[in-house]
């Protein structure tokens, strides 16, 4: 990896951004939200500060910090990376990184056992943090001395950052990381249907279950492909191997959804404040009975329990295929032919019940355990200037993303944020390669919403066009959802415990009535059992976890 960037752009970056942490400095204040008596965070409310901002040491010091590293960077030190390069100069902190390659958990394991780092970047999760506590540093009382970048930044965000990252006995263990929303992230998997095949038979994109059964009879009764054979279109294709092709994500329709694609967040729903059971719901009922008439008759792939992930995708490329649910056609089509595929909206099944798409409107993207320092960090406020620094401008923000300025992304006329394409790239260095080599891509500092990226169609078409379909089902996304928080990890046991049998045991009664149908007596005994498998205390405990009682 060559280096980008020259000592007079990196000096007039630094000089811009150390410039004004000494004018913080020098005033001693910042907008911050108002502490209530017991030192809690009044949300909503602001007031003038009286902790004054550290003025930075730029005394040179060096932290280890252990880093996630994508198989997909071609940059051997991350000391290399513009952003890295223009921290050090502005605030004296050099890193030595420790890298942990994709799916090397057993490492990160043993450095919280044994030889622990300063920090962890894009490493760690909450039960990891929750379970040795000790071993990390709370930042609760520092963040508004030391990174008064950050700390306005999370009184900026849409949900109150101080109160997302607070544990219950009020410590700060983590910082985030990547973007505070992400509008193509809003929706989980989108259903899509063959438009070309509709134009052939003169009809139009259904709206309801019952049409789409009609849709789907007739492409399985004519020869939609052309290729003289009548019998091997495959009128529906879902898999379950797959994280967007999940058969669950047919359930929308009877108002059940999830927040993201863990099937177990479609066993439960938030309405009125009130979690209420799903699993074991007339509607859920109805879905599976609905599902197994698609099987029954043809329209449904019968593998779409059994088979892998290639295969899924083999099947859509085949072009025999004339309704699934993915990301975007571009993804696994030429534009071609993934423009005879579009979008169709959550589909009405009955009248009473409004139907809802799995994901939610303005998710929480960011990674809460992204940044964490330990406790062997001898030198905590330095790091965290360090981090500062890096959190300081968009600009700079950006610059950890996604490298230098000019390349992956630019700044119009208009102060926003835009993608380009970056002259770099060939056919064995693609735009993934160029953000993991030259910038951090997630794991870079907060991102708040009015600072996200404008997708243009010239320069970026798949995400525009996901973009674009998110909207078509943007409204009929959930507004109402458990909070974020961390809990006890001693309450996430009780959780975690029911969930194993639980889970399995209502992924197995589906798939087997899918397939082979339900009848009353079947019914009655998923129901018994889920009261064994005790499917009630699962989801008190959801209810408890909404009205904040641990």
């Amino acid at each position: 990896m060559k280096k980008k960037t020259t000592k007079t752009k990196v000096m007039g970056a630094i000089l811009s951004t150390t410039m004004v942490l000494s004018m913080l400095a020098g005033c001693g204040t910042t907008d911050s939200t108002t502490e209530t008596a017991t030192g809690g965070m009044t949300t909503g409310e602001t007031t003038a500060s009286t902790t004054a901002v550290a003025e930075t040491d730029t005394t040179p010091i060096t932290f280890k910090i252990a880093v996630k590293k994508n198989a997909l960077s071609k940059c051997d030190d991350f000391n290399d990376k513009v952003a890295f390069q223009m921290a050090e100069e502005a605030t004296g902190v050099h890193i030595e990184w420790i890298y942990v390659e994709d799916g090397a958990e057993e490492k990160v394991n043993t450095m919280l056992t044994a030889d622990m780092p300063d920090a962890f970047l894009g490493l760690l999760s909450e039960n990891q943090i929750a379970t040795s506590m000790d071993s990390f540093l709370d930042i609760s009382g520092m963040l508004e001395q030391y990174a008064p970048h950050v700390y306005a930044d999370y009184n900026k965000m849409q949900l109150n950052g101080l109160d997302l990252m607070k544990w219950p006995d009020g410590s700060i263990q983590s910082l985030m990381t990547g973007l505070e929303v992400s509008y193509q992230n809003d929706a989980e998997a989108i259903q899509y249907i063959n438009k070309d095949w509709l134009d052939q038979l003169n009809l139009e994109v259904p709206t309801t279950v019952d049409e789409l059964y009609d849709v789907l009879c007739a492409f399985r009764d004519n020869d939609m492909n052309g290729n003289g054979d009548k019998t091997d279109e495959i009128p529906m294709e879902l898999a379950e191997s797959n994280w967007a092709g999940q058969v669950l994500n047919m359930s929308n329709p009877w108002g059940i959804a999830a927040w993201n694609s863990d099937p177990l967040n479609c066993y439960y729903k938030l309405q009125d404040g009130k979690v209420l059971p799903t699993a074991n719901s007339q509607e859920y009922r109805d879905y599976l009975e609905y599902m197994h008439k698609l099987v029954a008759d043809g329209l449904l792939d019968k593998e779409c329990f059994t088979e892998t992930n290639d295969q899924y995708y083999a099947k859509i490329k085949s072009g025999r295929v004339g309704f699934f649910s993915g990301w975007v056609p571009q993804s696994l089509l030429s534009n071609e032919e993934a423009a005879k595929w579009v979008p169709v909206r959550v589909l009405k099944a009955e009248d009473s019940i409004t139907p809802v798409k799995t994901g939610m409107r303005n998710k929480l993207f960011a990674n809460r355990t992204g940044f964490v320092i330990t406790a062997n960090c001898e030198n905590p406020e330095r790091l965290l200037q360090w981090w500062d620094y890096l959190s300081s401008s968009t600009e700079m923000k950006y610059t950890v993303r996604f490298g230098e300025k000019g390349g992956y992304w630019d700044i119009d006329s208009d102060g926003n944020v835009i993608q380009k394409t970056p002259e770099e790239l060939t056919a064995d260095f693609t735009v993934d390669n160029y953000k993991y080599t030259y910038g951090m891509n997630d794991e870079c500092p907060l991102i708040l919403k009015d600072e996200s990226i404008k997708v243009d169609k010239e320069e970026a078409y798949n995400t525009w066009v996901r973009e674009q379909n998110v909207g078509v089902v943007w409204d009929q996304l959930a507004t109402e959802y458990v909070p974020f928080r961390f809990v006890d990890p001693a309450k996430v046991d009780e959780r975690t415990f029911m969930e194993t049998e639980l889970s399995e045991y209502i992924a197995n009664f589906r798939a087997n009535s899918i397939i082979n149908g339900v009848d009353d007596a079947a019914w009655d005994a998923y129901v018994k059992q889920l009261d064994a498998l005790q499917y009630p205390t699962w989801i008190q405990w959801y209810q408890d976890y909404v009205d904040g009682k641990f």
